[in-house]
């Protein structure tokens, strides 16, 4: 592996981009996954070499070393014992599944149970919990998990919580979640002179907001005698915080229900509207407050693509969490 120092010390290539990094903050170093690549080792950004070298060595043998030394190149050691490394990498997937995951009716990737992703982090937490940055970190994250109804999930969990002199109750029965389209249809009417969609960027809305591969779908609209523009997003599993969309200068609050089950809001436009540019003719949604729009970045449809089909691919997958398997 590289080991660079231009810009502190950075072992490996750091992932591009935050959709496809998987992160765990350890003391005096964050290391990172890129979740497409599939590497076991991970790279890493040292930040305090003196609190790394007590831990260092358990993700990367024998190099860690030569990385905390100034070596410029390092390889490291096929054979070992990687159990820690292994839980590390489990704390920073289910960290990336909380943030990222692409939760979608139209891609058909169920969401994940925040149940069994909480229990199983903070196990995974209690295993690396002596390189954590954060000591307190798998006491307070057993204040807020719930005891799953897996049997074994559930008794490795009350253990954990019994070492720490805390007691668990019983998740409470969900209520059936809402993430699917409803029947019906939009029945706002008017005339429509000109459509689009446009990529929802998942860095501009919280996880689970909008559904992950649906678009952002716009219409200009002659209605009642004014020029207006629609926009509505298909809503994620956990949809609720407020939501706006951007089209060239014009701004629309989204916080309608349509009788197709989207959000939905429209906002007056000037007729010169219709003479935009194509290239200009793209709405931005985000969470006001979350994010400030802009334009998504160059290859994010791509990217979020990739993310989707990985995410595909782990559901029911015996390589991934527990949380990932049993995504419903």
């Amino acid at each position: 592996m590289r080991v660079s120092t231009s810009d502190g010390l950075v072992v490996g290539d750091w992932p591009a981009w935050p959709e496809v990094t998987a992160v765990l903050e350890a003391a005096g170093v964050v290391l990172a996954w890129d979740v497409l690549a599939g590497d076991a080792v991970p790279a890493a950004r040292v930040h305090d070499p003196a609190r790394a070298a007590g831990w260092l060595w358990e993700i990367y043998g024998s190099a860690a070393g030569d990385i905390l030394a100034g070596a410029r190149d390092v390889t490291v050691p096929a054979a070992g014992d990687w159990s820690v490394r292994d839980a590390c990498r489990t704390v920073a997937q289910l960290d990336w599944a909380q943030a990222w995951w692409p939760a979608s009716v139209a891609a058909e990737v169920p969401a994940l149970d925040p149940v069994v992703l909480r229990a199983e982090h903070v196990l995974a937490l209690s295993g690396v919990e002596h390189l954590l940055d954060d000591p307190g970190a798998v006491e307070r994250a057993l204040g807020s998990v719930a005891l799953p109804t897996d049997p074994d999930l559930a008794g490795r969990l009350s253990a954990l919580a019994a070492d720490h002199g805390i007691d668990l109750s019983p998740a409470p029965t969900p209520a059936r979640a809402g993430f699917a389209l409803a029947a019906g249809a939009d029945t706002r009417g008017g005339t429509t002179v000109l459509t689009g969609t446009s990529t929802v960027d998942w860095t501009l809305v919280p996880a689970g907001a909008v559904d992950a591969a649906a678009p952002a779908e716009w219409a200009v609209v002659r209605r009642e005698g004014a020029t207006v523009l629609d926009v509505s997003v298909v809503p994620g599993p956990r949809p609720g915080g407020p939501l706006a969309a951007r089209f060239g200068d014009v701004e629309v609050t989204l916080g309608e229900a349509d009788g197709l089950g989207r959000v939905t809001g429209s906002a007056p436009v000037p007729a010169s509207v219709l003479t935009l540019p194509p290239d200009r003719r793209v709405v931005v949604v985000y969470a006001p407050g979350f994010a400030v729009p802009a334009a998504p970045a160059p290859g994010a449809a791509a990217r979020q693509a990739a993310v989707i089909a990985y995410a595909r691919f782990r559901v029911g997958s015996p390589s991934a969490t527990l949380t990932e398997r049993t995504a419903r």
